[in-house]
């Protein structure tokens, strides 16, 4: 049959990783057969890779609809419930997949990480136990189960389930990061660097190992390999390690569904108004958005030209001039800006980027400091400063300021370097 075919091409890319390819061709087979339910399931398999959760979770419903006793569909619909914070549906799907497969040891897994979820750790406990009975070889599970004791602070026990998770799964980075945890806090330091090491080579990325490995580093007096773990983790994290500078949002008008067609309504505008200071800044915006860096600063010449007071029109072309390695031109815009406005801490660190990239790191040092004295919470400026006393060979000064930035990044992200 010709949809059987078209389903099966699409599985296949799947497996190959090509997921858009595959969901193109589910929807198909779905149109010429639209009551098999494990198209359903394989199509939601494939848009929640890509992220489009509420569109896999209604697959996953209709997959169900068409098959109650579908097991995988309610353990992986429960995953998605966890993921997105609703554990009491999570729940629900882990109870009916038990229900209809009681030797179900991903069952038993799942309802475990989703009391770890809320902290119910005697029951996550029972749940993994479970698990293992059924599947003595699961690596995951010993590796939540060793979690689960790490945050009941049974150190031991918790080491104990990693080396076995190692054991049944040699290149699993989480269990060296999570042994290397527990060493920590036993206080065998080395060992926990060794394990932070392994992590780190098995999985380059890992952004939580690179944080504690640098903690480690600092409690054994390593302030340079501190310093170098810790600007990895900002390497990891950040978008940029500038203050981009603040654009209000933008949305399509009707007739207009593009911010390309959004500049051709501001160009008509321009046109019957030109003394409109706020149309060129704001066609800037977009055309900086768009990635046209000399339309853009043309616009915020012109706006500036009609209204020379304008503190952030200054920092936004002075940005854009950093970003093109004009720095000098870029220092003349900050410059401006902060003369209008003294207390405009995004065009203090942005002025002390142009300066260190001119190789003036004790200019860059001190506008670092003054935006930090006007925002203490800019995170920019504490990985900007960092990097200045790196160069000026301040490692302790510039381990502080890491570590700031880190905290404020996790305040922000709801985030912890431990599991």
């Amino acid at each position: 049959m010709q949809w059987k075919t078209i389903l099966n091409e699409a599985i296949d890319r799947a497996r190959q990783g090509d997921l858009s390819a595959a969901v193109v061709l589910f929807d198909q087979a779905l149109k010429l057969e639209p009551g098999y339910s494990k198209a359903y399931y394989n199509r939601a398999c494939a848009l929640s890779d890509l992220g489009r959760v509420q569109e896999a979770l209604a697959d996953f419903t209709e997959a169900l609809r068409l098959s109650p006793d579908y097991v995988n569909a309610h353990l992986n619909r429960g995953n998605l419930h966890r993921q997105l914070g609703d554990y009491e549906s999570a729940m629900a799907d882990f109870e009916a997949a038990l229900q209809f497969d009681p030797t179900s040891a991903k069952g038993y897994g799942s309802r475990g990480l989703t009391y770890f979820a809320q902290a119910a750790y005697p029951q996550a406990i029972k749940d993994f136990d479970q698990a293992i009975a059924y599947h003595p070889k699961f690596a995951k599970v010993y590796l939540w189960r060793g979690c689960t004791y790490l945050q009941l602070r049974d150190y031991d026990q918790a080491i104990a389930d990693f080396n076995t998770a190692l054991t049944h799964k040699p290149n699993l980075a989480d269990a060296y990061h999570s042994r290397g945890l527990a060493y920590m806090n036993l206080g065998n330091l080395y060992q926990a660097i060794a394990d932070m090491n392994q992590a780190i080579e098995l999985k380059p990325n890992f952004t939580e190992a690179y944080g504690n490995r640098g903690l480690l580093r600092h409690k054994l007096g390593d302030t340079d390999g501190a310093v170098t773990d810790y600007q990895q983790v900002m390497t990891l994290t950040a978008e940029l390690s500038t203050s981009a500078p603040a654009h209000p949002p933008v949305s399509a008008e009707a007739g207009h569904g593009t911010v390309s067609g959004m500049t051709q309504t501001y160009e008509k505008t321009i046109t019957s108004a030109p003394q409109l200071v706020d149309i060129y800044s704001s066609r800037g915006n977009l055309r900086a958005e768009l990635g046209d860096a000399n339309g853009a600063i043309a616009d915020f010449t012109k706006a500036l030209a009609i209204e020379p007071k304008k503190s952030l029109i200054y920092n936004s072309r002075g940005f854009l001039r950093l970003q093109a390695g004009q720095f000098e031109l870029a220092i003349q815009d900050f410059d401006a800006a902060l003369q209008h406005d003294p207390t405009y801490a995004e065009a203090y660190n942005n002025r002390g980027n142009a300066h260190y990239q001119l190789g003036d790191a004790a200019l860059a040092l001190r506008d670092f400091t003054q935006a930090l004295e006007l925002n203490p919470n800019l995170t920019e400026a504490y990985i900007s400063r960092a990097q200045a006393r790196t160069t000026m060979n301040d490692a302790e000064g510039a381990l502080n300021d890491y570590q700031r930035a880190m905290r404020l990044r996790e305040q922000h992200c709801g985030s912890s370097l431990t599991p």
